[in-house]
């Protein structure tokens, strides 16, 4: 099937939600009190949180070209990385000298005839730049083996962005044939298996299912620190984005599909495997053969927040992913393991010598007793 998404590279509107109604100046989101704040006059706008109930809307997959929007609130660009690949999106206003990914200045404008549709919800940053230089620091201490002079390095490159989910829910109704093991034993003690299959058909809500919106970003560490907490997303607000950049989705929406349907084929086998076994009182599932149809899909395009930051140590550069929402922290780090390691060995290598210097000098000392 044909992508269902075309994209918009620029929508332009009024960008008065991110103008300051007492001074005029730029405001952006801040993480630490969860408002539209200006850094000039102080003046502040509470957002949308989660706790209090919007409701965020799931668009049908099978119309999604007539709903989908392509309204981002304010005049935005995109920017692509040419050592990467990584696609951003910044305020038009903005001018940015480097990929927020990889930290190279190779970076152009896209196309202007793309489309980029609007995300539906968004879980807002809730860890600020000092809390999670905070996070970093209190990572490292924890890693075992690591210079202690490591807590005192800068995080450099240091950027906060957005990246792309798609989340699906659907109705399945799946026929199967589960082949169910039952352990036995034999005269001599031995264990075997004899395998019975069980037919039946299995009706299920999939809620939920998110996947990845990106194939192009190569951030090794990204996937890491990706937990995020889904049941807080609110109702998408350019504001949020505001001081932030945010990524564009590169795999597109029946792609994404493709993909939650591959996560739903392996809950539903464990499910099935798990509900055989026991009803059938054995021992273990071998196999789970399915066969599912979908109905009533429905999904939403969100983006959930991200720093990502280098630090320096010795002549080595190291790459840093912090959740923007939960302080969760991963990161490369030197280590002297490898000095203990080398001690060891050395030590391992010089005991013969040490024992066989210890026995002459003790032959020496008390004849032949050694």
């Amino acid at each position: 099937m044909a992508e269902n998404i075309q994209i918009i590279n620029e929508v332009t509107l009024s960008d008065t939600d991110v103008k300051c109604p007492g001074c005029g100046a730029t405001v952006k989101y801040d993480p630490a009190t969860l408002k539209m704040l200006c850094p000039f006059c102080g003046a502040s706008r509470e957002l949308p949180q989660p706790e209090a109930g919007a409701v965020i809307e799931e668009l049908d997959f099978n119309t999604a070209i007539q709903r989908a929007s392509v309204n981002w609130g304010s005049v935005r660009k995109l920017i692509v990385c040419a050592n990467c690949g990584g696609q951003s999106l910044y305020d038009a206003s903005q001018v940015s000298g480097c990929c927020p990914f990889c930290g190279s200045t190779s970076v152009m404008p896209a196309a202007e005839n793309e489309q980029i549709m609007a995300p539906g919800a968004v879980i807002p940053f809730t860890v600020d730049n000092a809390k999670a230089s905070s996070c970093f620091v209190d990572h490292i201490r924890k890693k075992r083996f690591v210079p202690k002079a490591v807590q005192q390095c800068k995080l450099e490159n240091f950027v906060g962005l957005y990246l792309p989910f798609w989340t699906f829910d659907t109705d399945t109704v799946s026929s199967y044939i589960a082949k169910i093991g039952f352990e036995h034993t034999d005269s001599d003690g031995d264990t075997y298996y004899t395998y019975k299959k069980y037919k039946g058909v299995r009706n299920e809500f999939i809620d939920d299912i998110v996947v990845y919106a990106s194939d192009k970003v190569k951030h090794p560490h990204i996937s890491k620190v990706q937990n995020f907490y889904f049941d807080r997303l609110v109702p998408y607000k350019p504001e949020y984005l505001a001081g932030f950049a945010a990524e564009r989705y590169t795999v597109g929406l029946n792609d994404g599909w493709e993909r939650a349907k591959v996560q739903i084929a392996k809950k539903l086998k464990s499910e099935i495997g798990e509900y055989e076994r026991k009803r059938n009182r054995g021992d273990t599932c071998k196999e789970v053969q399915l066969s599912t149809d979908y109905y009533n899909v429905k999904f939403k395009y969100m983006l959930a927040p991200m720093y990502l930051a280098t630090y320096t140590y010795g002549n080595r550069t190291y790459q840093v992913a912090i959740n923007g929402q939960t302080g969760a922290v991963y990161c490369d780090a030197p280590n002297y393991i490898w000095k203990i390691i080398l001690f060891i060995l050395l030590g391992l290598f010089a005991l013969p010598f040490a024992w066989g210097l210890l026995s002459l000098l003790l032959s020496a000392l008390f004849g032949g007793f050694f």
